[in-house]
């Protein structure tokens, strides 16, 4: 007995944090710290959700509990929280979640904060269980995450032991309270422990991290090219400059043990209180009078118009696909499940996600955005409810009876040779036995019953794209947009400025009455800037360099024209 309590306070020491100075009480806490920037090797034991110790080979039933097993030693309710665990303001738009439900043909962008354009757990009629086999894959868990399970230390703490497919697996299994123990291989799917992982004293030997390097992060915040040939080189010093130069994730997006992570953007304030202006681009890079972080270059943009800087966010340059790469089709984490093994993740897996669309962000500034298209079943407007998503489970009984759909309407209805307009038709079919306010959207364009079993385009709000700010990856100067000059982008080969995206429609639809109405509202689209005042100006630029000497040229001819008539009129002045 004396021995166990013994070794229960010996281990009373935290993870090391990464600081956030405000963040630490000054009141003397009930958590013991090692006081140094090393973190603490642990050697600790499994314990249950009572906080019993379990004993390799005596459970009796009992399963492993992570909150447990850390509590002795940590403020798990602390950790759980912060913008990591879905707490905190909403501040600007992040990441959507994507619920992808093949039965009904459903993409809808998902968040639990109210973040525009989004749409919301409750609108979709998720229940938790359905949040965990979504989105529980990619979402560590905390106080208020989408997902609703308890946070998973150790997917961030440990990455390089850590299975990240056996978690996926057992959360689709139904058993998120054993995936990390699973993916460290500390127990069994039935929750039996691993006696191997376990030493004479019935403890685990864990070298957990503060700060485990960019792969703890990557898991869940990663991009890939969806053209991406497995067989090719990786490129990994390439990705972003700040980890090509050794830094890790946590040196910009810092957290105290609350885990309020800092996001990194322009006028960010921090919920302790903290300031974190040095944590963003400008003010690490561009910082008003001492610089703080004493390694980060300050560059010098010569030859910039100030107002660029005004007009545009850093990222607009230094982040992102190459300009002209903007709009390139990418697999993101969250939305095509990276990380997971599968056969039949190609160019075309839902969702189409697009990168560097340069739009105007929150401030009013040019920025470089990600951009994808909802998919899915609406009710139209009326005088009294707005437009509304219907849940994919209601629609899925209607669809089976009406269409025979079984479990993927896009396969299942797909035109043939034989019959290439059997989706429209069926489409058309289902609406004309739903109410008449239901529309179908698709191809950024809400969808409804015409005649002759044929549907015409409608404009609906919630068919429009959504967007949410790149930060990452970063690119070196040598590689930013400007750095062989102003024909970067004032050219007349610079087609960034007309870039427009466009969405891949999840249906095909080839009838008459589909393609006029589609093609009209179209063609009121418009680009990044305004394609006429674009064309203006693009043949001024190839005699830019020319333009500039001659006006340089008159101003030196004029310059000196001046001082020639002014010293003549002083020679006539009578002495």
């Amino acid at each position: 007995m004396i021995r166990s309590l013994a070794s229960f306070f010996l281990i009373l020491i935290p993870l090391t944090e990464i600081p956030l100075q405000a963040q630490v009480s000054e009141e003397t806490s009930r958590w013991k710290r090692t006081g140094s920037p090393n973190t603490y090797f642990h050697h600790i034991e499994i314990r249950d959700d009572r906080g019993q110790v379990i004993v390799p080979g005596q459970e009796n039933g009992r399963l492993p509990h992570l909150g447990s097993t850390c509590a002795p030693c940590h403020d798990v309710e602390k950790a759980s929280g912060g913008l990591h665990g879905g707490d905190g303001i909403d501040g600007k738009t992040g990441e959507p979640w994507m619920l992808l439900d093949s039965r009904s043909g459903s993409r809808w962008p998902v968040h639990h904060r109210s973040w525009n354009s989004f749409t919301s757990v409750e609108e979709l009629g998720l229940k938790q269980s359905d949040l965990i086999k979504q989105f529980g894959a990619h979402d560590t868990g905390g106080t208020n995450s989408i997902s609703g399970m308890a946070s998973d230390c150790l997917i961030c703490h440990m990455p390089h032991s850590y299975n990240f497919e056996l978690r996926a697996k057992s959360i689709k299994d139904n058993k998120p309270q054993l995936a990390s123990f699973i993916a460290m291989g500390l127990s069994d799917v039935n929750g039996a422990l691993n006696p191997r992982m376990f030493d004479a004293e019935n403890k685990v030997s864990l070298d957990l991290k503060g700060d485990a390097g960019p792969e703890a992060c990557l898991h869940c915040h990663q991009q890939t090219p969806a053209n991406n040939d497995a067989n090719r080189p990786t490129w990994t010093h390439a990705e972003d400059v700040h980890l090509a130069a050794g830094m890790s994730c946590v040196d910009c997006h810092r957290a105290g043990l609350d885990h309020h992570i800092v996001r990194g953007h322009d006028g960010e304030i921090h919920p302790s209180g903290t300031p974190v202006e040095t944590l963003s681009c400008r003010g690490c890079h561009l910082p008003e009078g001492t610089p703080v972080m004493r390694s980060a270059p300050r560059p010098e943009h010569r030859g910039l118009p100030p107002f660029h800087l005004e007009e545009l966010t850093c990222t607009a340059c230094h982040s992102g696909p190459m300009s002209e790469n903007s709009g390139e089709q990418v697999w993101t984490s969250r939305a095509h499940r990276l990380g997971i093994t599968r056969q039949d993740r190609t160019a075309d897996s839902p969702p189409e996600v697009f990168t560097g669309i340069l739009l105007k962000d929150e401030h009013g500034r040019w920025a470089p955005h990600y951009q994808t298209w909802p998919a899915g079943w609406v009710k139209s407007a009326s005088e009294t409810h707005p437009e509304r998503v219907l849940p994919p489970h209601d629609l899925r009984t209607s669809l089976r009876r009406i269409l025979r759909v079984r479990s993927d309407m896009v396969t299942e209805l797909a035109n043939t040779p034989e019959d290439p307009d059997r989706t429209e038709r069926s489409i058309s079919v289902f609406l004309g036995q739903q109410s008449e306010s239901t529309a179908f959207i698709s191809g950024g364009l809400g969808w409804k019953q015409a005649a002759g079993d044929q549907l015409t385009a409608v404009e609906m709000e919630l068919a429009k794209s959504v967007e949410w700010k790149q930060g990452h990856p970063v690119r070196p100067a040598s590689m930013s947009t400007g750095a062989q000059g102003c024909s970067d982008c004032h050219s007349t080969t610079a087609s960034w400025p007309l870039l427009e995206s466009e969405p891949k429609t999840l249906v095909d639809l080839n009838s008459n009455e589909a393609q006029k109405s589609a093609e009209k509202l179209n063609q009121e689209k418009t680009t990044v800037f305004d394609s006429l005042r674009w064309n203006l100006w693009k043949p001024l630029f190839n005699g830019r360099d020319l333009a500039k000497l001659i006006l340089s040229g008159c101003a030196f001819i004029a310059f000196f024209g001046s001082l020639f008539r002014l010293f003549k009129s002083l020679d006539r002045r009578p002495s």
